[in-house]
């Protein structure tokens, strides 16, 4: 039999920080996938975003050099992107 493959890597962009994106990265995060999700994105709106919709949110330092893993509900790897301005979301 042959080895089975590693899990793929899947990269989120959120895109506009005012817009969906950071909404459904969040729901995204929330169910299992053989594939690892990477959010390049800024955490503080994540960690946000996910707590103005009630859902958990775990997240990890994203290491590029480490081997791909299955993703967990409720966790994601971030690579940390810094929202170049404010968002409505954190003016409220």
């Amino acid at each position: 039999m042959g080895k089975r493959a590693a899990p793929w890597r899947l990269a989120l962009t959120p895109g506009e920080p005012a817009g969906v994106g950071p909404e459904l990265v969040v729901m995204l995060a929330q169910s299992a996938y053989p594939v690892e999700l990477v959010a390049f994105a800024d955490p503080q709106l994540l960690h946000a975003t996910a707590e103005r919709l009630s859902l958990p949110l775990a997240l990890r330092a994203f290491d590029p050099d480490a081997a791909p893993r299955a993703h967990e509900p409720g966790q994601l790897a971030c690579a940390t992107v810094a929202a170049s301005a404010p968002s409505a979301d954190r003016c409220t």
